[in-house]
């Protein structure tokens, strides 16, 4: 870091946990579901897609290096809330989802609502630091994480078993393509996310669209290699027996003989995105909110602030544990990812007219 800024590869980290954190313990189940032998088919056209859509992003992040997403965009009301209700969801889905599963495999007599203030707590904290300290975090988290994978995947290798890829081709293509199309959609959208910061506090510029796509690769390979394994290991109908199909196939992990239960390490992993990329989406509304409404630092914290117990009064008694038995609630930030991202589309036609 140079003058309280900071680099291109600890910036494009952020990118990692954001991506990474909902498909460890949500979408890689929901995509094993819906298109089960042919889930690596469906990341690679979800990723092709993605590619796409992240050239529109950075279009205007480029373009634009001294301004914030309201500054470049000029959005309305509307938009804001948008983007506000989708941060909010996000925070709840991976918050809860997480909550869910110390509580199920773990802190098995402390109630629930004890965990997500835990998270709660952590997550603010973070949060309310500048952008300096989270990519900091961020870059230890993900050299941690990707260690943790290298040797879950090569300790789960001996465990594939061929015939578990097959058959082929067995889904409905109408059912890849809509799974393709919220894989992008919503990888997308949690990239808009990083359009928040100004890209002026990047002291190596030319640098960032480099790591920015190689942090993107590396997120869907390790979503394709965690899927690899877990089919390979388990096959797919282990997510129809299983709320945690990833952590079940970790189970299958040993050390020297005489080493068990090593899924307790590698599900940090996980752990470490979801916390990182709660950070990031907490960190995103107080700046979202703080640069549109022009209000003060201590308004600022005391909305951030009431957000938060809205959104756990929110997992508490709307979704419950019922959250963890239904892929419906996809459905709610795909909804609003495409609103958002025509809008951004929308901005992006017209900056191209007036230039």
């Amino acid at each position: 870091m140079k003058n309280n800024k900071i680099n291109s590869f600890g910036f494009s980290t952020l990118l990692l946990s954001l991506s990474s954190s909902a498909f460890y313990g949500t979408f890689s189940s929901y995509i094993i579901y819906k298109t089960k032998t042919d889930s690596f088919l469906t990341i690679i056209i979800g990723f092709i897609i993605s590619l796409l859509l992240s050239k529109m992003v950075l279009h205007l992040f480029n373009k634009y290096p001294n301004k914030t997403y309201i500054d470049r965009n000029k959005p309305n009301n509307i938009s804001i809330i948008l983007y506000i209700i989708l941060s909010i969801f996000t925070y709840i889905l991976l918050s809860l989802r997480l909550s869910v599963f110390l509580s199920n495999q773990y802190l098995v007599n402390t109630p629930n609502y004890i965990i997500l203030l835990m998270i709660l707590f952590i997550t603010y904290y973070t949060s309310t630091k500048d952008i300096v300290t989270i990519t900091k975090v961020s870059i230890i988290t993900s050299f941690i994480s990707i260690i943790i994978f290298i040797f879950d995947f090569i300790s789960l290798i001996p465990e594939i078993n061929i015939e578990n890829y097959y058959p082929l081709f067995i889904t409905n293509p109408k059912d890849i393509i809509i799974t393709s199309l919220l894989f992008s959609i919503y990888f997308t959208t949690l990239i808009v996310f990083l359009n928040t910061f100004k890209k002026s506090q990047i002291y190596d510029l030319n640098n960032y669209n480099k790591y920015y796509y190689i942090m993107m690769i590396t997120s869907v390979t390790i979503i394709i290699l965690n899927i690899f394994t877990t089919i390979g290991v388990s096959g797919y109908s282990v997510n129809n027996l299983f709320d945690y199909p990833v952590y079940t196939t970790l189970k299958r992990i040993h050390l020297f003989s005489f080493l068990d239960s090593m899924e307790n390490i590698s599900i940090m992993l996980w752990i470490l995105f979801i916390i990182n990329s709660c950070n990031i989406n907490l960190f995103f509304i107080k700046s979202i909110i703080k640069d549109y409404y022009k209000i003060s630092q201590k308004k600022n914290n005391i909305i951030h602030f009431i957000l938060l117990i809205i959104s756990f009064l929110i997992s508490i008694f709307v979704f419950k544990d019922e959250f963890n038995e239904s892929y419906d609630y996809i459905l709610i930030p795909t909804i609003i990812s495409i609103l958002l991202l025509l809008l951004q589309f929308i901005s992006n036609i017209k900056d191209r007219l007036k230039s």
